[in-house]
């Protein structure tokens, strides 16, 4: 069987499947790009937008209605509020917050996941429709396939940065790929960045994972989970099927 990897690193006309749309393999990184962000933090003196910055995030829809997921530790770390998360909106410049949100009810670190949602926000026209992953596709399945090559793309600290003097704010993301690994953290699962990569991925903690996998040849790519801890050797991430119940949760809540 042709390896994944392999098929990703030849620039022609093979595509992958990311929901039901045919994406050349050569211009996977940057399709999947759309649906990671820095995560913003609206931030009262922070600066002359009042934002700051805490690692990565993932925006997904599901039906008609629109969620970004972090790690709950990007909170913590910052003491931040859950209303405070955010995102930009690029064409008006301007900042919006959640307007509802779902995270464990216990402390524990175990459960690093936490999900907000941004409907109310893209209903009023204050953010775009567009760029939000469907998770409809992923939804359905019974189970996860098995993947050949994993990706986590976020933003990692040093190449982003907010200059509040020049009152600038620059994001630049990376891709990461690898292969799956046997998980060293409970309740997580884990790949090995192939190839090495020579930067610290501190930044990227709750952006997201995507799997792809070969299926009779044809190469698909499904959504994995987020991220929550990472060193240059290994990637850990919190899976979707254990985030399913905290998105059940926001879904039942209307």
């Amino acid at each position: 069987m042709i390896e994944l990897d392999t098929i990703i690193g030849i620039k022609t006309a093979t595509a992958v499947d990311v929901n039901n749309l045919l994406v050349p393999s050569n211009s996977l990184a940057a399709h999947l790009r759309q649906y990671s962000e820095p995560a913003l933090f609206h931030s009262d003196g922070a600066g002359k937008y009042h934002m700051s910055l805490s690692g990565s995030l993932f925006r997904a829809r599901f039906n008609d209605r629109y969620f970004v997921f972090v790690s709950r530790h990007q909170m913590t770390l910052g003491n931040y509020e859950h209303d405070q998360i955010a995102l930009l909106n690029y064409d008006k410049k301007t900042l919006v917050t959640s307007h509802r949100a779902v995270f464990p009810d216990n402390a524990s670190d175990e459960y690093d996941c936490a999900v907000y949602e941004f409907t109310d926000l893209i209903k009023s026209g204050k953010l775009p429709a567009t760029s939000w992953y469907d998770l409809k596709t992923d939804w359905v399945r019974d189970h996860l396939p098995k993947p050949n090559l994993v990706v986590a793309i976020g933003y990692p600290g040093h190449r982003n940065s907010i200059d509040y003097e020049a009152a600038h704010y620059g994001a630049s993301p990376n891709a990461v790929w690898g292969v799956e690994a046997s998980p060293v953290i409970d309740g997580r699962l884990s790949f090995v960045p192939k190839p090495e990569i020579l930067f610290e991925p501190a930044g990227m903690s709750g952006c997201p994972v995507f799997g792809c996998s070969l299926d009779n040849l044809a190469p698909t790519c499904f959504f994995a989970g987020i991220l929550t801890n990472a060193t240059q050797n290994r990637f850990n991430f919190f899976s979707f099927s254990r985030m399913r119940p905290l998105l059940e949760r926001l879904l039942a809540s209307g």
